[in-house]
């Protein structure tokens, strides 16, 4: 079935491109028409991005997604197929944007992992941290399951014991290596 719509292609067919390119200068001047076509485009997709950071920031500081029935803006952003990084990486950025820490050509000129770092990097009040922590996070086999539970229910207790012998009784924990180097012998 047809409709008798036909889609005309915007870009010169490529035997077209050939006929027509005979000499170097006719050449630099197509290469330099599609930059200018690329330059463009890139430039077109970053204002929409930029656009979307605005949208994001608005919806998430108003708690519009409630009107939709969202319980919060993770549900939102996951029935609109975003990704949770990205999008809290653009509301960094729109805040970043709103308070003055940065400005649009800032984020134009250097894009936005660029910016990303800048503000990681940048010892600003006005935008929040980031709450991950930087130390990975410490993992190994215990033999008792009693041992187990109790560290597991004391994390916080546990990372404070490991801490301070370290810190404070350093001899101590030396002796604890070597008595427990001399069992593996």
């Amino acid at each position: 079935m047809s409709l008798g719509i036909e889609i005309s292609d915007r870009i010169i067919v490529k035997e077209e491109i050939k006929k027509n390119l005979n000499n170097k200068d006719e050449i630099i001047e197509h290469y330099n028409m599609l930059k200018t076509h690329l330059k463009s485009n890139l430039q077109q997709g970053i204002y929409s991005k930029i656009e979307n950071m605005k949208i994001l920031k608005e919806i998430k500081d108003n708690k519009y997604y409630k009107l939709d029935g969202y319980k919060n803006f993770d549900a939102f952003i996951k029935d609109y197929k975003l990704a949770k990084t990205q999008t809290y990486c653009y509301l960094r950025i729109a805040l970043a944007i709103e308070n003055g820490v940065i400005e649009e050509p800032f984020l134009l000129e250097n894009g936005i992992k660029e910016t990303i770092l800048f503000l990681r990097n940048s010892n600003s009040e006005k935008v929040k941290k980031s709450k991950q922590n930087p130390i990975k996070p410490l993992r190994f086999q215990l033999k008792k399951q009693e041992s187990y539970d109790f560290y597991k229910k004391n994390a916080k207790f546990t990372a404070f014991i490991l801490e301070e012998l370290l810190e404070n009784r350093k001899d101590f924990l030396n002796k604890l290596l070597k008595k427990y180097e001399g069992l593996k012998i």
